[in-house]
C-alpha cells in the first residue's frame, strides 16, 4: 500500500507545472496521510462519489475520487483521463456505445451504461489511460470502495 501511495503522490507532483518566477513554490505536495484523510472525510456528492480536487490549472486537473457504488457512464469529448488506483477494486467498462447518453455540459456526455464495451477488473496499483471521446463506466464496485487518482488533460483539437 505504501508503494501505491507514493506513486499516486508522484503523479500529483508531476502533474504540477512550474508557475512564473517568484511564486511561492512550483510544486504541489500532498502527504499520503493528508490525501487519505481528505478523501475519507469528503462528503458524497452523488451516486456514491466523493471527490477532492488538488489541482485545477488551464488544460489539466488532478483529483482523488472515492466511489462506493457504480455511477453514470460518461464521455469527455475533449478531455483524456489518466487513472491510478490507490485502493479497492471495481469493474471498468471502456469503449462501446453510451446508453441513453445526454450532454450534461459542453463536451460532457452522461448515460445509464455502455453497450458493447470491454469490461475489465481494476484494482490497487493499476494504471488506466482513457483517451478523449472514449466511453467509460465503473459498472460495479467490489467491496467497500474504489479510490483512485484521476488526472484530466484537455486535448488539443486542430482546425482543418
Amino acid at each position: 500500500m505504501r508503494a501505491a501511495k507514493r506513486i499516486a503522490l508522484a503523479l500529483v507532483v508531476c502533474a504540477s507545472a512550474p508557475r512564473a518566477m517568484g511564486s511561492e513554490s512550483p510544486a504541489k505536495f500532498v502527504p499520503a496521510n493528508v490525501l487519505q484523510s481528505d478523501i475519507r472525510k469528503a462528503p458524497e456528492q452523488s451516486q456514491g462519489i466523493a471527490l477532492v480536487s488538488y489541482l485545477r490549472e488551464p488544460g489539466y486537473s488532478a483529483s482523488v475520487v472515492r466511489r462506493t457504488r457504480p455511477g453514470n457512464a460518461e464521455i469527455h469529448k475533449n478531455v483524456a483521463d489518466v487513472w491510478y488506483v490507490v485502493a479497492g477494486e471495481a469493474t471498468l467498462v471502456t469503449g462501446g456505445s453510451l446508453s441513453g447518453g445526454r450532454e450534461t455540459e459542453p463536451g460532457e456526455l452522461r448515460g445509464g451504461g455502455i453497450s458493447g464495451g470491454a469490461a475489465r477488473h481494476i484494482g490497487t496499483g493499476d494504471f488506466i489511460s482513457i483517451p478523449a471521446g472514449v466511453p467509460h463506466w465503473v459498472s460495479a464496485v467490489a467491496g467497500k470502495e474504489l479510490i483512485y487518482l484521476v488526472v484530466k488533460v484537455k486535448t488539443i483539437t486542430h482546425a482543418r
